[in-house]
């Protein structure tokens, strides 16, 4: 059977599409219906037929989603990483392959149709049994198709289609309930007098045109209005659950949330669809939505618990239209006010995946999204000796990871301050207010300091520390711990396991939330340390712990705590976190970033936004318009430099070639003297006086004058 869906890149149309392309036609079907389409046959040609038949599946094309009209930041599902739990592994690698990604055809789809070419979208329309719209994503292209497919109904007769509409809820939105019944609901048989949100009119007028054009005998249409759609990708929900993982102090919700959401999650959506290809119930007019009853400031606040600080902020519903990552039509579902009771959706025989609702299945939901985009905290410990170098690259890890860098006096002091915030009764919104126990531990922790030669008591920094790593940020991002623990009797109290986390049916030796995934250490000579240390300026050493004296002892400290015997090294090893050791033999630091970065891999986290995104573009279009100003600066300072040395040259050449002619004219001159002085003694007195008597004479021909003259003076 062919089937036909708008937008298969998109989430709705892309795990529908999924659903769908991997289902046998007919095996929803209750076993005695299947008996009633066999017909019976009973000889074994029929039966293969059957069999033939029963195993067919839907064979799927469908058209992509158009591009956006503004810009924005790729989003892309997580890489897959195994954990060796068959379970989890298939649940995170399900969450991954159900991750839509705009513009990309799935594989399972057979054909694509160009939304443009409306003849050959025709053709297409008219080869399926079954056509899916989505009304939110091409609603005038769903008009368009029904009313093709209506005008041309007489040309199947023989084999009826199924145009299935997704629209949404928001067609509901203006519909009067009873002001005076708290509790009172619309129902699904109650859609004839549905009364839409004013920007959803066109929709409702399509739904309308859908149904009308579904009383011909071989059109069946269905209208499936859906509650808001939430799922593990760019969904209604996604920006709350995006803000709470990355630890916003207060999630916002735009107004007082007092107003109920209908919503339902995108596989009972998807099943829901299939129900409808499968069995065409004589419901023309469905309500997909679960059976919650939940309000937006319930559900902002549910995953804030779950997922941030547990706070939330009310704050009026114009400030929404500021946050230009939400947009209009999502701004418009967040707002919407309706008790919605959903009707034959409860009788379809598929199995539920959240029909409880959102805040029921929450813990789900959060795993869901955290395996869809490989939200998974990256949790590192930077071990060595003082002064090789941890802090730099534990720092510098921090940076490319971001994640959280951790060094213990900063997380003491942290601890100390918020018990001190606490104590003076300065809480912060929804934070528990059971400060007496807070007050006389605080009273604990400075008695200890000062007896303890104004060191904190170990324990206490342990416990500090045991907090601090159990923080949402912590388990949501991960971190970094510069230096620490020291020993294996630290290690052994940090990552004690927690007995609220274990399982009966799971033996556990380490705290699985706080454990680390990575451990390094830096292998550095003393000879190496010291060296580096004494290039430093004297002002930077003097009077600290990395003076000679100082760090000759911490040096010493630390080998004799990390022997082969007894490092720390050596817990992490037992529990199969297995360390990794780099070699650092210069103060180059590049490489050994390359080899750390190589060996933990890629970030565990969203990857860069749309605004970093277009600052990095910003700052390479800058870095390139310097670059080519430079080199159109340096191009000009070198032709001008070429001019300045051509005019030079040529200077120098007129005046080398000036003194080359009068050394010429002095040769020539020098040469000439014993020639004039010849010609000057016996040429020059005889020709005068023939040129002399020429003149005197005047001839008719006085050249032949002058040469009889010449002539007679020689022979006398």
């Amino acid at each position: 059977m062919r089937c036909f869906i708008s937008n298969v890149d998109s989430p709705v149309g892309y795990n529908f599409s999924r659903l769908l392309a991997s289902t046998v036609v007919g095996s929803r079907k209750e076993p005695d219906l299947e008996e009633e389409e066999a017909g019976g046959g009973g000889d074994e040609d029929g039966e293969k037929k059957e069999e033939k038949k029963e195993k067919e599946k839907y064979r799927i094309v469908g058209t992509l989603s158009p591009e956006r009209g503004y810009p924005v930041a790729p989003s892309n599902p997580g890489e897959m990483q195994e954990t060796g739990d068959k379970k989890r592994d298939h649940a995170r690698r399900e969450a991954i392959e159900k991750f839509a990604i705009r513009g990309v055809k799935p594989a399972w789809v057979q054909d694509i149709v160009r939304n443009e070419n409306r003849e050959a979208l025709k053709n297409t329309l008219l080869q399926c049994d079954v056509i899916i719209y989505d009304l939110s994503q091409t609603l005038e292209e769903a008009s368009w198709a029904i009313e093709t497919l209506a005008e041309l109904s007489d040309t199947f007769l023989d084999k009826p289609k199924t145009f299935i509409a997704l629209s949404t809820i928001m067609t509901w939105a203006k519909t009067k309930v009873d002001q005076d019944d708290p509790e009172a609901f619309l129902a699904e048989d109650e859609y004839r007098r549905r009364k839409p949100h004013p920007n959803y009119k066109n929709h409702i007028q399509i739904e309308k045109n859908i149904m009308k054009f579904g009383k011909k005998s071989s059109l069946k249409t269905y209208v499936i209005a859906a509650g808001l759609i939430y799922h593990a990708g760019d969904s209604i929900f996604h920006h709350i659950l995006k803000s709470a993982w990355h630890n916003e102090e207060e999630l916002i919700c735009y107004g007082e949330g007092s107003n109920v959401l209908p919503t339902i999650h995108m596989d009972d959506l998807s099943n829901i669809i299939l129900e409808v290809v499968e069995f065409q119930p004589e419901n023309k007019y469905l309500l997909a939505i679960d059976e919650s009853k939940n309000t937006l400031y319930e559900i902002t606040k549910a995953i804030s618990d779950g997922l941030g600080t547990g706070r939330v902020k009310k704050v009026p519903k114009e400030t929404a239209l500021l946050n230009k990552n939400l947009p209009q039509s999502d701004f418009d579902m967040l707002l919407v006010n309706l008790r919605l009771e959903p009707g034959h959706v409860k009788d379809m025989s598929f199995e539920w995946k959240y029909e409880q609702g959102i805040i029921e299945h929450l813990p789900n939901l959060i795993q869901e999204y955290k395996d869809a985009r490989g939200l998974s905290p990256l949790k590192i410990i930077v071990h060595g000796p003082p002064a090789s170098g941890k802090t730099f690259y534990a720092q510098k890890l921090a940076q490319f990871y971001d994640i959280h860098y951790l060094e213990l006096d900063a997380v003491v002091k942290e601890s100390i301050a918020r018990l001190e915030r606490r104590a003076a009764g300065n809480l912060l919104p929804d934070e528990d207010d059971a400060i007496d126990g807070d007050k006389e531990l605080l009273d604990e922790i400075k008695e200890a300091f000062k007896n303890n030669n104004g060191k904190y008591p170990e324990e206490y920094v342990m416990n500090f520390l045991k907090e601090k790593l159990r923080s949402t940020p912590c388990r949501n991002q991960g971190y970094i711990l510069d230096g620490y623990p020291g020993t294996i009797d630290e290690a052994s109290y940090v990552y004690k396991p927690n007995e609220d986390d274990m399982k009966d049916d799971k033996v556990t030796n380490i705290d699985e939330v706080t454990a680390p995934e990575f451990v390094i250490t830096l292998e550095v000579a003393d000879e190496f340390i010291k060296e580096r240390m004494m290039n430093l300026p004297e002002s930077a050493t003097v009077d600290t712990k990395n003076s000679e004296e100082a760090l000759i002892r911490r040096l010493e400290e630390f080998r004799s705590a990390n022997t082969d015997e007894n490092t720390v090294l050596n817990y992490f090893d037992e529990l199969e976190i297995h360390p990794f050791t780099v070699a650092i033999t210069s103060n180059d630091y590049e490489p050994v970033l390359e080899i750390l970065t190589k060996q933990i891999g890629k970030p565990h986290n969203y990857g860069p936004t749309l605004e970093q995104l277009e600052e990095k573009k910003r700052l390479a279009e800058e870095a390139k318009a310097t670059e080519l100003a430079l080199a159109e600066e340096d191009r000009k300072k070198k032709e001008k430099e070429e001019e300045e040395r051509q005019v030079k040259a040529v200077a120098e050449w007129n005046v080398r070639m000036e003194e080359i002619r009068k050394q010429e004219q002095d040769v020539l001159e020098a040469q000439s003297v014993p020639l004039r002085n010849y010609l000057m003694k016996h040429v020059m007195p005889t020709l005068t006086s023939g040129l002399i008597e020429v003149c005197k004479v005047r001839p008719e021909d006085p050249i032949d004058y002058l040469a009889e003259f010449l002539f007679k003076h020689i022979s006398s």
